[in-house]
């Protein structure tokens, strides 16, 4: 799991580009939970992205997109990730 990306777009919507590597044996279905923070560590927003049916050693490249606007600088934050047999 690596964050690739993490940008507030012109309109003010933070994202997380994200690409998850399933280092599993089987096809699995992923869930990751990304947080958006200030500077100061205060939690903005948060959101969630997901894969489905990745074979193993396959990767896939997922947005992770807020529905909140912010106005400041942030830092993305991994902060869980499900795995689940697909």
């Amino acid at each position: 799991m690596k964050i690739t990306a993490c940008e507030v777009d012109s309109s003010n919507w933070p994202h997380a580009d994200l690409l998850i590597t399933n280092r599993s044996s089987k096809a699995s279905d992923y869930w990751v939970q990304v947080e958006f923070v200030d500077a100061t560590g205060k939690r903005l927003s948060e959101t969630y992205a997901s894969t489905n049916n990745l074979a193993p050693g396959q990767q896939s490249a997922v947005t992770a997109q807020s529905l909140d606007q912010v106005t400041v600088k942030i830092t993305c934050r991994i902060t869980d990730v499900s795995r689940y047999a697909s």
